[in-house]
């Protein structure tokens, strides 16, 4: 159905938030930078971010609209000028920073892993959900639901946690 959502999009830091378990309340979010390429076709759809600054996280999966297949986010690079010691550092912060470092939503950065298995399902032209499990374990992680504004220029992206809990909110802008 959709093929609105390809594209490249960057994340619009101003009106982007995460929930801080702590303060219990959204807050800033911290991420630095993201930027998302989609490309679809035949119902396929590949999917390529660059996460974080520091360092940069490049991601993603190819998966066919509405498939029972699950399918593995990778971690594909992680690009830092650092040497190998202080790129692990930098991982372990930028987990930190993004509230992905323990408890039900901790998250591994392995290079060439993946980060977890998910499944995409195209609901209308504007709508579509991404469903997520843990690689290793099998559990739910979450569920993201992606919603294209109507005139196609910004995007929102809404993780709930598996308890339910809006943990996310991310507005991306359309860059090409």
């Amino acid at each position: 159905m959709s093929d609105l959502f390809q594209g490249t999009w960057m994340i619009d830091l101003a009106e982007s938030l995460v929930w801080d378990d702590n303060l219990k309340k959204h807050i800033p979010d911290e991420i630095g930078e993201e930027v998302i390429t989609i490309t679809v076709r035949d119902r396929v759809q590949d999917y390529e971010v660059l996460y974080g600054d520091r360092p940069k996280i490049r991601m993603g999966y190819t998966a066919a609209y509405d498939s029972a297949e699950w399918v593995p986010y990778t971690v594909r690079e992680i690009l830092s000028k650092s040497s190998k010691e202080e790129t692990a550092a930098q991982v372990e912060e930028f987990k930190k920073r993004i509230k992905a470092s323990g408890g039900e939503r901790e998250r591994r950065f392995e290079l060439g892993k993946a980060y977890a298995l998910v499944r995409v399902i195209d609901l209308d032209p504007r709508t579509q959900y991404r469903i997520s499990r843990d690689q290793v374990t099998g559990k739910a992680q979450n569920s993201v639901l992606r919603r294209m504004s109507e005139d196609g220029k910004t995007m929102l992206s809404t993780v709930v946690d598996v308890e339910g809990l809006v943990y996310r909110i991310r507005k991306f802008v359309r860059v090409d």
